[in-house]
């Protein structure tokens, strides 16, 4: 780069030194034993009867469902059976993701003209909006981030090849293989499809929709070969959706990421008649709206608005790109590197911070912790419900209840609503370990209505039922352990 850009590198090279450090919060963590969320241990389970060769959508009991494309638990339960442990796999599969993720972006930038800079800035965009508002979900056993990177990098590869129907054909496997991991990830297909009629040539395009179109009818035709009607019953179960929830959530989100929407947003708005420039805005804009529409659904998280993060990432590098070529100053570019990552900048040092206690040995406390709870729960024979589905996994107890699924079926009608209390109060479970706390209070004033929740995994008939035929046994790091009442204490 030339010696009279030097601000703007200088000021890029300083996000990627923070970039890196918040990396390597998750990267150490990811070899602690402990449960990092709460979709760990139901994934882990699942990628166990993977290795196994059992069902994936069968053979359990009705109070546990899995609503993932099965191409994850294969890939993760394969390369399970090559470290030992589902979850460990699990969870480094998520930080390659991460790094493939931020390679992604800057290709994508560096094949449309940008220069090594821009590229770079590009990944280490998102390297911090991943590292500074998604650190739970970064080396975790999940596989949001593992089909977020086939998409990328499907994405990645169309861009180059808008003229080669051969390389189009491989990024259309890869924007499939990202909707077989999960469902949901359905915005880069939709986009890339949408690019190649535009903007590929035509035997590019018709390699692109074709391969991707077979694709999707031979996998989803071969699941449901494999697993009959249990497979889409599940994949398309019905849950509930707030209005509020998705006001609260979204207006938290915009609060996070008003910085870069404002300075990237504007830049992609300017540049709109460039390519990809005016394909990332829709990208953008498109994830903005389906982010707001996910948020109010029961269970979704902070992954519903990946795509959004993904795009500014992209956007960042192609603004930057576009702000050199129109002759802006080193000082100028540089600002706009530090003021598009702007809110990862105010949110590091509490992610630092974190790090800091983590290492200075709070993950060591929680290892023990967690393990005192597995040592717990695996002296009491029997089966047991547990909220913590990794607990459960590694006291070896079988998979009985899942929290949030069973209770999305009640509320939606596909399971009688006394199920889970009706289970208690028969005392079907010798012990029964939950984390959350009831809705409301029986102290609450009248009319008082309870904030929504970011995740409702047990009602508060299920919280008086533990009251009334179970007693309190033990308070971990996991959560509360409850007995029933006819059991010697």
């Amino acid at each position: 780069m030339p010696a009279d850009l030097a601000p703007y590198r200088r000021a890029v090279k300083v996000l990627a030194l923070l970039a890196v450090v918040l990396a390597f919060y998750p990267l150490i963590r990811a070899f602690y034993a402990f449960e990092i969320d709460y979709n760990e241990g139901w994934n882990g389970y699942l990628q166990t009867r993977a290795m196994a060769g059992q069902p994936l959508y069968a053979g359990y009991p009705a109070t546990f469902a899995n609503n993932y494309p099965p191409l994850s638990f294969h890939v993760i339960g394969w390369l399970g059976g090559i470290t030992g442990d589902p979850v460990l796999a699990g969870r480094l599969v998520s930080i390659v993701a991460l790094c493939a993720m931020a390679v992604s972006c800057g290709v994508i930038v560096r094949g449309a003209g940008g220069s090594r800079c821009d590229s770079t800035l590009a990944s280490v965009t998102c390297l911090l909006l991943f590292g500074c508002f998604a650190t739970d979900y970064l080396g975790m056993n999940d596989p949001q981030l593992l089909g977020q990177a086939f998409g990328m990098a499907g994405l990645a590869l169309w861009l180059r090849s808008t003229e080669h129907p051969g390389r189009a054909s491989l990024a259309a496997l890869l924007l499939g293989a990202s909707v077989l991991t999960k469902h949901n990830l359905v915005l880069l297909p939709l986009l890339a499809a949408f690019d190649a009629l535009r903007h590929g040539s035509r035997r590019a395009g018709l390699s692109m929709i074709g391969t991707g179109a077979l694709e999707g009818v031979l996998g989803f035709g071969l699941i449901h070969l494999w697993n009959g009607p249990a497979f889409f019953t599940q994949l398309l179960a019905a849950r509930t959706w707030e209005v509020d929830r998705a006001f609260l959530f979204t207006s938290e989100m915009l609060g996070r990421l008003q910085a870069p929407l404002a300075v990237i947003g504007l830049g992609l708005i300017a540049a709109r008649h460039t390519r990809p420039a005016g394909l990332v805005l829709v990208w953008l804009a498109s994830a903005l709206a389906l982010g707001a529409y996910f948020s109010g659904g029961a269970g979704t998280d902070i992954n519903v608005w990946f795509d959004a993060y993904l795009a500014l990432a992209v956007g960042a590098g192609l603004v930057a790109r576009e702000a050199r070529a129109r002759g802006a100053t080193p000082v100028l570019m540089g600002a706009f590197a530090l003021a598009a990552n702007a809110g990862a900048l105010l949110h590091a040092p509490l992610g630092l911070g974190r790090f800091g206690v983590d290492m200075a040995g709070e993950m060591k406390a929680r290892e023990r912790l967690f393990a005192a709870d597995v040592a717990y729960l695996s002296g009491i024979p029997g089966p047991a419900l547990c909220q913590s589905h990794l607990l459960c996994l590694r006291a070896g107890k079988p998979m009985e209840v899942d929290g949030f699924n069973t209770t999305q079926a009640m509320l939606t009608g596909r399971l009688p609503k006394s199920t889970l209390t009706t289970l208690i109060r028969t005392h079907a479970f010798p012990v029964v370990q939950v984390s959350d706390l009831p809705a409301r209070s029986p102290n609450d004033p009248p009319g008082v209505q309870a904030m929504p929740g970011r995740f409702v995994n047990f009602t508060d008939d299920v919280f008086a039922a533990l009251e009334r035929d179970y007693v309190l046994d033990r308070v971990g790091i996991s959560g509360r352990f409850y007995r029933p009442i006819t059991s010697p204490q």
